[in-house]
């Protein structure tokens, strides 16, 4: 392969990725854009509905002690003993620990009839400078040194006299956790943390306590260390509260990640309410919907990986790199055209079903649509990868005994329907002397269903295609030749001796509009040396071609053993116990998609999120609970071979009865091989044809591939 065409390849798969990735972000900002306004709003409402229940509960405190301090004047205490005792009638049914009247020389009276002199402390100074109203946050250090936090609430009020003391105010001393508790909603699913910070940043209440206790945990101080802020943005912030500014800011912790904040100030304290949430709940608002769109555009990005990786890959190995090199170019245009039409097809019908989500008709139009593009995607995975195990010689044939006849007859029918609805008619002529040979039918089948395929495609309305079967015996074995004729467009000679090669795909104005990644041939070819086989094919331009397949194989004996043992298929249903699933699979939306199926379809299902708990749940179960265990092989704690032994070693009757079915999308032979070898009953392949589940479930005629 020259360099040049190697960079314009990766070029290519570059360029188409980062169109992909931009048009995936733009989709990503526009959908987001709305939830974030509307999380932004809710986090404004909460903080707001926080504020007023702190004002509520302070206004509440500040009313309690005003009418503490006028029942005490009114109660006309004649000494400072009976003012004491006064305080102790009020302090038993209080909200209040501990309640003090204050003097004018900042001297306390407690209902112990203890008397301080505080003028030092800053709530005495504060109603000592006449401050109507006062809290803060108190905490005290006792002998244990354990710190105890407390909110002092302090009124100043109208002054009485009594022993020629002049009482001015009153404080009373109150647990924090009663402010906590109006915090206390759990806002955002439990992930929206509330709390409130004085002028200087220290908590007066902090729902979330892992960075400590006191005046030891200040919010700007966290801010800085775990956010990385600087001096210079921490005074922004405390400026902007002075101010009493309500905004929102976005920080990224070190240990928690992204954080949206909302700050609000508090009228007439120094405090202000902080909440957090976490930047992931604005994006899992539309979670289930974005994760199905990614989804589906992942499939696309996967498949065009695949197909560049594969087309590298093939044309690195190329004995004849000038041909090779303009039939890459040649398949890279068609197979732009291939990618972009069916990626063209998934994001338009997203955005129809995003116009028409209210209109149950024109979806399910769309989804259909979708359904067949989505089939087409998988079938250009399926050649992709048949071409790259073919190339890398990782094709393993299964010989065994087979019957000529069943397999004409089969193909027959898979093709007859194909080319009546095309108004082809289609002919199978049979001379065969010996229908029991021993060989791999199922890749036969899949080099006539290529060759017919693409008879039918070439070949238009009123065309003939003819398929014979005919033998004679040679040294060894039987020839079998089949012949497929068609009566098409047909294809020129230069054509014909690269009509083989890799990725050749002829375009005229005859074949125009089909569609095709040119593998089909290629693989045939390969797969008929890889038996021993010849495939050739003669052609006229505008009259028609005729492919031969020719094969020699063993005559079956019935001392040959059959290998491939048959799938089982559940017969629960014949009876009218509605079957019980055990459904083993960790990825979310497919466990919703196939719980809904399954669930729908009148089965009764219980999901397990990993290896480890689809054995805990059959070990808990009843004996024959479970009628049939849907195993995932990719999973966490243990994968789905290791739970499927688990499982068949338990001491209990069903544990080697139960059905289990391996559902992977590890599709390659030794992967069936090995699921049976553990002790599976079956091999279930994603994408997971509905149909051909509900058959294995027993039951007819039910849905499409998921």
């Amino acid at each position: 392969m020259k360099k040049g065409n190697k960079n314009w390849s990766i070029v290519f798969v570059i360029a188409t990725l980062v169109i992909l990735s931009i048009a995936v972000c733009i989709y990503m900002k526009q959908l987001t854009q709305t939830t974030d306004a509307s999380v932004v709003a809710s986090m404004q409402e909460l903080s707001r509905h926080d504020m007023q229940n702190i004002q509520s509960e302070l206004e509440n405190s500040w009313d309690t002690l005003s009418s503490v301090y006028t029942r005490t004047q009114n109660s006309q205490p004649v000494n400072i003993q009976e003012v004491c005792s006064r305080l102790n009638i009020e302090q038993i049914s209080n909200i209040f620990n501990t309640i003090y009247l204050v003097d004018s020389n900042g001297n306390t009276y407690s209902s112990s009839n203890v008397i301080k002199n505080e003028k030092g402390k800053e709530y005495v100074s504060l109603l000592l400078s006449d401050e109507q109203n006062i809290v803060m946050r108190y905490d005290n250090l006792d002998v244990l040194e354990t710190i105890t936090e407390s909110l002092v609430y302090g009124v100043h009020c109208e002054p009485f006299e009594v022993d020629g003391i002049q009482f001015i105010g009153i404080i009373g001393f109150s647990k924090i956790n009663m402010i906590a508790e109006r915090l206390k909603i759990d806002s955002f699913d439990g992930r929206g943390y509330t709390g409130i910070i004085d002028i200087d940043g220290n908590y007066v209440v902090n729902r979330d306590r892992s960075a400590g206790i006191g005046k030891i945990d200040n919010y700007f101080d966290q801010l800085q260390k775990r956010a990385g802020l600087s001096e210079k943005k921490i005074s922004d912030i405390i400026a902007r509260i002075n101010k009493g500014e309500e905004f929102l800011m976005h920080f990224n912790y070190v240990d928690q990640g992204a954080q949206v904040v909302s700050f609000i100030p508090m009228p007439g304290t120094t405090w202000s309410i902080v909440l957090s949430v976490p930047q992931e709940v604005f994006r899992e608002q539309t979670h289930q919907f974005m994760s199905m769109t990614t989804v589906m555009l992942m499939v696309v990005v996967i498949v065009l990986c695949l197909m560049m990786f594969a087309i590298i890959r093939i044309s690195l190995i190329s004995a004849t790199a000038r041909a090779e090199a303009k039939s890459r170019e040649e398949f890279l245009s068609n197979m732009s055209h291939e990618i972009r039409t069916p990626l063209n097809g998934i994001i338009g019908l997203i955005h129809l079903m995003q116009e028409n989500i209210a209109k149950p008709e024109r979806l399910a139009g769309y989804l259909k649509k979708s359904d067949s593009t989505a089939k087409y995607l998988l079938s250009l995975v399926n050649d992709v990868l048949d071409m790259s195990k073919l190339q890398s010689d990782k094709m393993v044939l299964v010989p065994k005994p087979f019957s000529v006849n069943e397999l004409v007859s089969t193909t027959e029918s898979l093709m007859r329907s194909n080319m009546e609805d095309r108004g082809i008619d289609f002919q199978v002529e049979t001379n065969i002397i010996c229908s029991d040979l021993v060989g791999d039918d199922i890749r036969i089948e899949q080099i006539l269903v290529n060759i017919l395929g693409n008879a039918a495609k070439f070949t238009p309305k009123g065309g003939r295609v003819t398929m014979r079967v005919l033998q004679s015996a040679e040294t060894g074995g039987i020839l079998t030749t089949y012949q497929v004729e068609d009566t098409g467009c047909g294809m020129s000679e230069e054509f014909q001796r690269k009509i083989f090669n890799p990725f050749s795909q002829e375009r005229s104005a005859i074949t125009q509009g089909r569609q095709g990644t040119g593998l089909g041939m290629s693989i045939s070819s390969l797969l008929a040396k890889q038996m021993g086989g010849t495939l050739t094919v003669t052609s006229r331009l505008g009259e028609g071609s005729c492919f031969t397949f020719a094969l020699v194989l063993e005559v079956a004996t019935e001392d040959l053993v059959v290998d491939d043992v048959p799938d089982k298929v559940h017969k629960g249903c014949e009876s009218e116990k509605k079957l019980h699933i055990l459904l083993a699979e960790d990825n979310d939306l497919n466990a919703e998609i196939l719980l809904e199926i399954l669930n729908t379809s009148g089965f009764t299902t219980v999901r397990a999120v990993d290896g480890g708990e689809v054995v805990d749940l059959f070990e808990k179960s009843q004996p024959y609970e479970f009628d049939i265990i849907l195993m995932d092989v990719q999973m966490p704690v243990r994968n789905g071979y290791e739970a499927t032994k688990l499982i068949r070693r338990l001491n209990r009757p069903d544990a080697k009865t139960v059905t289990i079915y391996a559902c992977t999308a590890n599709t390659f032979r030794e992967d069936q091989d090995q699921a049976r070898k553990i002790g599976m009953d079956g091999f279930i392949a994603k994408p997971i044809d509905v149909g051909k589940l509900m058959q294995k479930l027993g039951v007819k005629n039910k849905g499409e591939k998921i």
